[in-house]
């Protein structure tokens, strides 16, 4: 009880706080995926739609869907295995859902599957199995829905991410946020790592403002991945270079 009365006290003061641009946050979940979406949503970012990108069985729309709860969700997942938990919650929640890879265009690619599913990745190594699946452009998808901008966009997509971007060609511009899984190595041959992911943003119009979930490896403790968000320049966050 004491919890929920917390959380329902801090609720209450973030309703409260958020004209003034202000957020109150735990600190042990500063650098949570939880508090990059309530730092976004208490800057105003307000997306009409969230793409999901390598969206699994949807437990990340859901968590957006908490902070956004006007926005449509659209997610991309091509394996099978994760349909039917995709299939609840578009009974659920009306989210839709494209059953393939978002490319750069059109057609098939060669998918691995990793064993515990969310390994799996076309950029993905390890040498276990693969199968076709379909690949879809954002731009045709949330063109061929008519779902209306502005726009979310969450990558989870293993080293695959410049191709998914180039079929975002009309979407990416129309963004408020996007919210990238980014690596510190090169996952695969053309791969970025996340220095020259930020740099192929920050020339189409975006920068860095925020950051969750460090992974480190564990052999030997190095930075492995991190989730990067991305607002537009010209966004007032960057109006000013002071540190207040």
């Amino acid at each position: 009880m004491a919890e929920s009365l917390q959380a329902l006290a801090r609720r209450t003061a973030n309703q409260l706080l958020r004209p003034l641009g202000l957020h109150l946050a735990r600190t042990d979940r500063a650098f949570e995926m939880e508090g990059l979406l309530a730092r976004a949503a208490a800057r105003g970012v307000a997306p009409r739609t969230w793409i999901d990108v390598g969206a699994s069985d949807g437990s990340w729309s859901q968590r957006a869907r908490r902070h956004f709860p006007a926005a449509n969700f659209l997610l991309f997942e091509p394996l099978a295995e994760r349909q039917a938990a995709l299939a609840a919650l578009h009974r659920r929640h009306g989210f839709e859902t494209v059953a393939a890879v978002a490319g750069a265009r059109p057609g098939q690619v060669d998918f691995a599957v990793g064993a515990d599913l969310d390994g799996s990745g076309v950029a993905a190594g390890g040498g276990g199995p693969t199968r076709p699946v379909p690949v879809e452009t954002i731009d045709r998808a949330v063109a061929a829905r008519g779902l209306p901008g502005p726009y979310g966009l969450k990558l989870d997509t293993h080293g695959y991410e410049l191709p998914v971007l180039e079929g975002a060609a009309a979407v990416l511009p129309q963004a408020s946020l996007l919210v990238i899984e980014a690596y510190n190595f090169t996952l695969a041959p053309g791969s970025l790592r996340f220095p020259a992911l930020c740099a192929w943003l920050e020339a189409r119009g975006f920068r860095c403002c925020d950051l969750a979930d460090p992974m480190r490896r564990p052999g030997d403790g190095a930075l492995w991945q991190l989730d990067l968000a991305f607002a537009p320049a010209a966004s007032p966050l960057f109006a000013s270079d002071d540190y207040r």
